[in-house]
């Protein structure tokens, strides 16, 4: 999942071409290098969010410490002029949408919106959290897009277009402890069909739908402003 791990040189060499000068390069390694040697995997880094924003491209990754829930990697899936989205690689946890098993209200009113909302944010660095927004989960039409009538038909809309990095199959399957999971998406079945229910994502990467009493992986995604 992860390229092998470049040396000082090389990043810097890389990362000046971006319009980043080498002392703040330096610095940033400097700041982070205890991170790195405690937790980091191997070939992804941690970013500095200093004064001078990161200039990020799609499929660049950054190491996120989660408390006692470890460290984890997030890939920039999306870039716009003054925002940036991460999606983590794999899911950070396994919780039930809503312990109730219903879907009254949507992700807005869920038990799992008020432990990302409380809970999984506080386990954030400081750093992130003073240029994060829209900490969330991600939507179907996010990873697997709008092209199943099925979908369209039973699942609550998002207005979301497939992201490019999920229309390949592995970029939409996730581990949780190594092993190959469901995880919750953020649309609600809708009443007609089921007022139970939300769509996930299956462990083959396709759309799924399942009871919101599950316990199923949890796989954050954020903007960073500049």
């Amino acid at each position: 999942m992860c390229t092998r791990e470049m040396t000082l040189g090389e990043e810097i060499i890389n990362l000046t071409k971006r319009g980043i000068d080498v002392p703040t390069v330096e610095r940033m390694y400097r700041k982070y290098i205890d991170l790195d040697e405690k937790g980091k995997s191997e070939g992804c880094y941690a970013i500095d969010l200093g004064p001078l924003f990161p200039t990020f491209d799609i499929g660049d990754k950054m190491m996120v410490p989660l408390g006692k829930l470890g460290n984890f990697t997030a890939t920039v899936q999306k870039v716009t002029n003054n925002k940036v989205l991460f999606i983590f690689d794999d899911y950070v946890a396994k919780r039930p949408m809503n312990e109730d098993g219903g879907n009254a209200g949507g992700y807005s009113q869920s038990d799992l919106k008020k432990w990302i909302d409380s809970e999984l944010y506080n386990m954030f660095p400081a750093v992130l959290k003073q240029r994060m927004t829209g900490l969330s989960i991600p939507t179907l039409g996010e990873i697997c897009g709008w092209a199943d009538k099925w979908d369209r038909d039973h699942i609550e809309a998002d207005g979301d277009e497939q992201l490019p990095l999920m229309k390949q199959r592995r970029n939409r399957v996730a581990y949780y402890k190594n092993d190959c999971e469901f995880g919750w998406l953020r649309n609600a079945t809708k009443k007609e069909f089921s007022s139970a229910s939300f769509a996930d994502v299956s462990g083959t990467g396709n759309p799924n739908y399942s009871i919101a009493s599950s316990s199923f992986g949890v796989r954050p995604e954020f903007w960073l402003v500049r």
